[in-house]
């Protein structure tokens, strides 16, 4: 009786450890990215550029990353700010998702050094 409750209770764990929304991981052809755009693509070191992104589907959620500097806000509209260290080309990405799953786009930003002309 004890292996059997055993046995039953590594079920029930392992079975809880699986994924909740497998959806997460499905691309969706029910959402798309109509542009993802930048205030500007050609900054400073220490500036920022606004980016919006207009996505149409239903109950969306927004995600954004940055290969380098910093994302400031959420939602359809952010704002990328870079230091000295993001000098260089930088890679933003916006994933938009609901429960049918997610569509991603990227838009890449020209961090020049702040001395720069």
């Amino acid at each position: 009786m004890k292996q059997l409750l055993l046995i039953l209770f590594v079920a029930l764990i392992l079975l809880s450890c699986g994924k909740e929304d497998g959806k997460k991981d499905v691309v969706s052809d029910q959402i798309k990215i109509i542009s993802l755009d930048a205030s500007q693509r050609n900054i400073k070191a220490w500036d920022t550029t606004s980016i919006t992104v207009i996505a149409t589907g239903e109950n969306l959620s927004y995600a954004w990353e940055a290969n380098h500097g910093d994302i400031k806000g959420s939602g359809i509209h952010i704002k990328y700010a870079a230091g000295n260290c993001c000098i260089g080309m930088n890679t933003i990405t916006c994933k938009v998702f609901n429960e049918t799953g997610f569509v991603e786009d990227t838009i890449q930003i020209r961090v020049r050094h702040y001395l720069e002309d």
